[in-house]
């Protein structure tokens, strides 16, 4: 968990200067990027955006940027979520890798595999992402920044150590990384063990199967020479025994290696960047070991193991970048039951999804006084998607002849696919005074199905984690997605006070939905497993659109207010229905105070009722609330702070919308009830760092 203090880093047109910290591409390409950094240890406000300092998952963090937000199936499986898009909709990118998860149902999302101790900044691209963010950002791109050894000529010692402690579910924190560098060369090691037990909500209420065990080390080479540099990155990930209550499944394991080799070149005119990665992940889960399952003979237990290589390299100057950008993915699946040997269903075999791209980005530097205070970006990425299996068996095929069909039928089709697809993005901001600027993006986006969505054979919950109950069953023929984006702000800032609203609309054709399925096969096999109305991915028209807004206003030298909103609906065009898992209208609002060596801040986050529900996805309502949060830090020197603060302070009980419903039975909430948020939590934290 990360315990260093956290500030906001807004695009210069929209924060005041002391809190600026900015992509450096941000500020002559008319595109805006919301960082959450964690600096050294200083006096830092508390802003528009900020690190979560209580919670062990890096993707908590996404609440405090306007338009985001995160699909919670558990404690540490936060799925990202960017103006109503998710998944593998939004580009996560940690360090320039992709990370692609192992299991099928995203209970090792990509910003789980993400050491908070590690995190310099994470960045969310507001409003249409551009080409150079990842290989597929329809729904927006997060990029996580880490920690990297610092090489210096002479020797230098500087780590960061830090501890916490949560009471509402007894969990604790322990992390720190040491960076030693001499002579051109740095090392930087870490390691971090987060634990915690089941949290309760406002009324006592234990939920079930929100634990967690979770270990993560590393190592960082780094040389430094006159115009280049070159590193080598290890990662280690263990986790043990955690809970996923919207989900069928826990978490029994997962264990997880990244290698990565990195450098860039520094010429007169140009800069070479280039990485190469690495990852192989093994994930076990099951329905019984940590909730209740009397049935024996419907025990399952599903190993999943994942394995990529990523590679990107790219050429960039004043005006131009241009690179090669790819990943290649093999997946496998094995569904058994411990208490029957004969019992097994091979999942997915051999799932290839290869990818590959290139692309160019062209920000043209203007002279202000000849075409005034304007700038643009305007880039493409064509991408080649390659995706296949290899046949599937099961175990129930000898007495179901429905699972026989089934089997038979993917067998026997082809199942490899080749999609060409690409990427437009178009961003601007024009400069109408020194205190207001106008922004505008245009966008055309493509994604490729997942293979989850393609090689589903057996009607199953494994949905990259949907989590709404239903079983699907996959489409080796789907069409990319196209989603033709518009997006308008202003940006307003004068005498003290900042505004950023915008307004966004997205024509997605070719969605990928689920929708009732008329293979009597399908029905009949989910009807046998005691699941009614299975589901097939298809595509289908869908609209979003919404607004969101940061602003902060300086009150005194000592206090400042800031604080988001944001608002979005899905629609499907075909019929009339909306989009699942929306997250409601929501706003945020910080009260911040400074003196001498402490500071303090009081924070009210505000939820509407959220009514506009998938019917098709039996999507329960929710209604509204408001939390308060309250911190105090405390300096006692330059490089240790003592912090203390409580969640939820006045003990409200509620239900976040995005964290779905409860699976786990065992509960002091019933199978199907919206899963409670946690009740009161006081903390303590401690941070050195020298």
């Amino acid at each position: 968990m990360k315990l260093s203090p956290l500030s906001i880093a807004i695009s210069s047109f929209i924060a005041l200067n002391s809190q600026v910290t900015l992509a450096e591409e941000s500020a002559n390409s008319g595109i805006e990027i919301i960082t959450i950094t964690a600096p050294k240890l200083i006096y830092s406000e508390t802003a528009l955006a900020e690190g979560n300092l209580v919670m062990p998952d890096v993707a908590d963090w996404l609440k405090t940027v306007p338009g985001a937000n995160i699909n919670k199936n558990g404690p540490i499986t936060g799925i990202a979520q960017y103006r109503g898009m998710y998944g593998d909709r939004v580009a996560k990118s940690i360090s320039g890798h992709q990370i692609i998860s192992a299991g099928p149902n995203a209970m090792d999302a990509p910003l789980t595999y993400i050491n908070p101790i590690m995190v310099e900044s994470v960045s969310v691209y507001r409003g249409i992402a551009p080409v150079t963010s990842g290989m597929d950002s329809i729904g927006g791109a997060v990029e996580v920044k880490l920690k990297r050894a610092m090489p210096s000529s002479e020797f230098e010692l500087s780590g960061d150590f830090a501890t916490s402690y949560n009471s509402i579910n007894q969990a604790s924190t322990f992390a720190g990384d040491i960076n030693i560098a001499a002579n051109d060369i740095a090392m930087l090691a870490y390691f971090s063990d987060q634990q915690g037990d089941d949290y309760e909500d406002a009324l006592g209420n234990t939920i079930k199967s929100t634990q967690y065990d979770k270990q993560q080390s590393g190592i960082d080479i780094r040389f430094e020479g006159n115009n280049f540099e070159i590193g080598s990155t290890w990662h280690h990930s263990t986790t043990k025994n955690s809970g996923t209550p919207a989900l069928p499944m826990d978490i029994d394991y997962i264990k997880s290696d990244r290698f990565n080799v990195d450098g860039s070149w520094q010429g007169s005119k140009w800069t070479v960047d280039w990485q190469l990665g690495y990852q192989d992940a093994t994930h076990g889960m099951d329905n019984f070991s940590q909730r209740i399952n009397m049935m024996n003979k419907m025990h399952r237990y599903n190993t999943a193991i994942a394995t990529t290589v990523d590679y990107k390299v790219m050429l960039s100057n004043d005006d131009w970048q241009i690179g090669i950008e790819g990943f290649n993915a093999d997946h496998d699946s094995t569904i058994t039951n411990p208490n029957n040997m004969m019992f097994e269903v091979l999942n997915f075999n051999d799932v290839k999804d290869q990818r590959d791209s290139v692309f160019v980005q062209w920000s043209p530097q203007y002279d202000s006084t000849q075409y005034g205070n304007q700038s643009y970006s305007i880039g493409l990425r064509i991408k080649q998607n390659r995706a296949d299996a290899n046949n599937v068996s099961s175990s129930m095929a000898m007495m179901m002849p429905a699972v026989k069909a089934l089997q038979t039928k993917f067998n026997q089709q082809d199942k490899s696919v080749s999609d060409t697809t690409f990427d437009l993005a178009l961003n601007s901001q024009i400069e109408l005074s020194n205190a207001l600027t106008i922004n505008y993006g245009l966008g055309v986006k493509q994604r490729t199905a997942s293979y989850q969505e393609r090689y589903l054979w057996l009607p199953m919950q494994a949905t990259g984690g949907l989590a709404d109950g239903k079983t699907y069953v996959g489409n080796v023929n789907l069409s990319p997605e196209t989603a033709y984006q518009a997006d308008l702000g202003l940006s307003y800032t004068d005498d003290g006070f900042s505004i950023a609203p915008r307004i966004f609309y997205q024509k997605i054709n070719d969605y990928i939905q689920g929708t009732p399925t008329s293979d009597m096969q399908v029905n009949m096999v989910a009807n046998r497993m005691g699941s009614e109305n299975p589901l097939q991915f298809s595509n289908i028209d869908a609209t979003i659109y919404g607004m969101d807004l940061n602003w902060d206003y300086r009150l005194t030298q000592q206090v400042k207010l800031s604080g988001v909103a944001s608002y979005v609906r899905g629609t499907r065009d075909d019929i009339n229905d909306d989009l699942y898992r929306m997250s409601p209208l929501n706003s945020r609002v910080n009260i911040y105070y400074q003196r001498d060596n402490w500071q303090t801040n009081l924070s009210l986050h505000a939820y509407a009722k959220q009514n506009k529900v998938s019917q098709l996805n039996t999507e329960t309502a929710t209604g509204g609330y408001a939390l308060i949060d309250w911190q105090a830090d405390y300096f006692v020197s330059s490089g240790l702070v003592i912090r203390a603060g409580v969640n939820n302070l006045l003990n409200k009980q509620y239900s976040d919308h995005l964290a779905g419903v409860n699976r786990a039975k065992g509960s002091d909430i019933a199978v199907g009830d919206r899963i409670n948020g946690m009740g009161r939590n006081i903390y303590l934290a401690v941070d050195y760092q020298f």
